[in-house]
């Protein structure tokens, strides 16, 4: 495979890497954080005694699905939550990825280059998928604990949240700004071209 040296920078671009290099190492620090916690996840639901398991899935409040279990946290009931934690753990991780790189980018001060766009529109999609995906994770959480309850027991519970709304018009916000920060590239390079 052949790489290419990076194009030198310029002037405006290394004051604009001065300028970002702490808020990226900073945006860069957190995500490397939220990823280690967020794998950290399934292996919870999978061995960590109840209350952990509980205040993982909601605390002792009232809307808890842990409030659907009516037997013991089995083995299966394990397997089922971790199955079902991966959907949205995975989301998020994609979203995070998305967000490292994109910072990488910005650190070097290439804020409009090809990558760092590419990365500002995968992390704006990958940000809707991750507000659809957790209100299903809530859904089939809701079968995969009480699924094992007796007849008449079981629970199919369907819920969107404010934090849904938040997150899917934000998410959306970044596509539209993804887009927009892309022509915006395009119609320099063109200008830039024309003189």
């Amino acid at each position: 495979m052949h790489h290419t040296s990076p194009e030198p920078l310029t002037p405006r671009q290394a004051l604009l890497a001065q300028r970002l290099r702490g808020l990226s190492n900073g945006v860069q620090a957190l995500s490397a954080i939220g990823a280690a916690l967020l794998a950290a996840v399934p292996l919870l639901l999978a061995f960590a005694p109840l209350w952990w398991v509980a205040m993982l899935l909601g605390g002792p409040n009232e809307g808890s699905v842990m409030n659907l279990l009516e037997t013991d946290l089995t083995g299966a009931v394990r397997t089922r939550l971790v199955a079902v934690m991966l959907i949205p753990v995975l989301a998020s991780l994609a979203v995070l990825w998305q967000v490292w790189r994109l910072f990488g980018e910005y650190r070097r001060g290439r804020v409009f280059s090809a990558a760092s766009l590419a990365h500002l529109r995968r992390f704006s999609w990958a940000l809707v998928g991750l507000a659809l995906v957790q209100p299903l994770a809530r859904v089939l959480m809701s079968v995969a604990i009480s699924l094992d309850n007796p007849p008449g027991h079981r629970h199919l519970v369907i819920s969107f949240s404010s934090n849904d709304f938040a997150l899917l018009l934000l998410s959306l916000v970044f596509v539209a700004i993804a887009r927009v920060m892309v022509e915006a590239a395009r119609a320099a390079e063109e200008v830039e071209q024309f003189v």
